[in-house]
């Protein structure tokens, strides 16, 4: 079921060029809830809060200088998963 989720953390880059990952290796990933893809580029999750339910709508995101991301973001999960709000904030689309 659809609900609204806090979610805080940091990307981490990682290594790898998604052209050498099978799409079943990319969904195990990806559904494990430790890695993520925005904008093309996969990124390890560290989690600092994971789902919470009960906040106000926002989304912030900054781009630090050893390439990772750190996020915060809360939003209606069945309009867009979090790594949705990263990218259109990456891309200058506000949250």
């Amino acid at each position: 079921m659809s609900e609204m989720e806090r979610n805080k953390g940091i990307l981490f880059p990682v290594p790898w060029d998604l052209d050498m990952v099978t799409e079943d290796e990319l969904d195990t990933l990806l559904c494990s809830g430790n890695y993520a893809v925005v904008n093309g580029i996969p990124y390890r999750v560290k989690w600092e809060v994971e789902g919470e339910t009960d906040f106000p709508v926002f989304a912030e995101v900054n781009r630090n200088a050893d390439g990772s991301i750190n996020f915060h973001t809360y939003h209606y999960n069945g309009a867009a998963h979090w790594s949705e709000l990263v990218e259109k904030e990456l891309n200058g689309g506000g949250g």
